[in-house]
């Protein structure tokens, strides 16, 4: 689909939107179908508005701007470098600046879900830990328990899992939606990503991405103390050809693969901490690709090495030689809080508010604990789960 053209719309905005938005048009056939569905009825709904109203709309963040030494941009001007972004956080109307701007995308989002124009989907995460991890008297989730119903299974959830994911893999995807808004898998190893994959869905591991990992952490461990560095770098990395280092799979699917691309690029841990790439790549994955079936495995974490300078993008297992260790206590931390973050992210999106159903379990647990609007679970979870995913939002 050719990318619509907002040139006119564009110049009439405040003068920062520009960059981001030719960047988006741009790599138009890299953004996900529900990207490109959601930027169109944006700009559409502002397009239709009466221009003394656009103005108006926009007229806090116009001032604030006249204010700030904003980088001087060509009305083409494509995305902002490392420098620019740097500039205007320098400045002291930048916390103004971001709340309007969150403030007036607030009000096109809720203009827009008003409309009708996208259609809702019900939704379902699934968050899962491994076993090992040392739970006795340890709560799980608590900050959330109280807004969920924990469901007792008959056997540990690992006993049962394969088959629940299949099944839900399986199933068929409510009419508009396409492959890449089917089912996604994100995890620290190959589980989930055998289950999905053969469906017809998305899987992204941290352990089959290791060559890739070690390539972009070569490249980052160049820069140096300046901002000119950061942004060689950065577009050196943008045009590393990933096809060397990632499945055939990923390489016949431009839009995942450049997502993976700038999901390791936007830091966040990702490159480092297994369990920070699944939380992380579930939530961009959430806001960007819209999935209607998300899984996000995480995993048992290593004992962090003396001297092995992770904060500096070192691979601590190169690094330093001592024997990799196990963390459990470790890693039930950051699983908890992790998936607890996906599911916080998912509250934040106009397409899962409301409509999305969390499931919290731990392989070796006998429970699961489920968030979302209420639901009967019995029998059978998988089949009432499926029956959520299938009935009209």
């Amino acid at each position: 689909m050719a990318p619509p053209s907002y040139k006119e719309l564009i110049g009439r905005l405040p003068r920062s939107f520009g960059p981001s938005l030719n960047d988006q048009f741009r790599q138009w056939d890299l953004l996900f179908p529900a990207e490109q569905r959601q930027l169109k009825a944006q700009l559409d709904w502002l397009s239709g508005q009466p221009p003394d109203d656009l103005k108006k709309l926009f007229a806090t963040i116009v001032e604030l701007e006249s204010r700030m030494d904003l980088p001087r941009w060509q009305a083409d001007a494509a995305g902002m470098s490392i420098h620019d972004v740097g500039v205007l956080a320098r400045s002291p109307y930048y916390p103004q600046w971001r709340t309007e701007v969150e403030k007036v995308f607030g009000r096109i989002e809720d203009a827009v879900r008003a409309s009708g124009v996208l259609k809702s989907q019900r939704r379902l995460i699934v968050c899962l830990l491994p076993a090992g991890l040392p739970l006795a008297g340890q709560p799980l989730w608590p900050d959330l328990a109280g807004r969920g119903q924990w469901v007792q299974l008959g056997v540990p959830f690992g006993k049962m899992e394969p088959a629940l994911l299949a099944r839900l893999a399986k199933r068929e995807l409510p009419q508009g939606l396409e492959a890449e808004e089917g089912t996604w898998a994100i995890e620290c190893g190959t589980t989930l990503s055998a289950i999905v994959e053969p469906e017809g869905g998305t899987a992204l591991s941290w352990t089959a991405l290791e060559s890739l990992r070690r390539e972009f952490l070569t490249h980052l461990n160049t820069i140096r103390r300046d901002l000119k560095s950061a942004d060689q770098t950065t577009d050196e990395l943008k045009r590393v050809d990933l096809r060397k280092y990632i499945s055939p799979e990923l390489n016949r699917r431009p839009r995942v693969r450049e997502f993976l691309r700038s999901l390791l690029l936007s830091g966040n841990g990702s490159l480092v901490f297994s369990n920070s790439f699944v939380q992380w790549g579930s939530s961009e994955a959430l806001r960007r690709a819209q999935p209607q079936v998300l899984f996000a495995g995480f995993g048992m974490r290593q004992k962090l090495k003396p001297f092995s300078s992770v904060v500096l993008f070192e691979d601590q297992h190169t690094a330093n030689p001592t024997p990799d260790q196990d963390d459990p206590a470790g890693s039930l931390v950051d699983a908890v809080l992790l998936s607890q973050y996906v599911h916080l992210a998912s509250q934040g999106l106009s397409p899962y508010q409301g409509n999305t159903q969390t499931l919290f379990a731990v392989e070796d647990l006998d429970r699961v604990l489920l968030v979302g609007p209420a639901l009967d679970v019995k029998p059978d979870l998988g089949a009432q789960l499926l029956k959520w995913l299938a009935s009209p939002a």
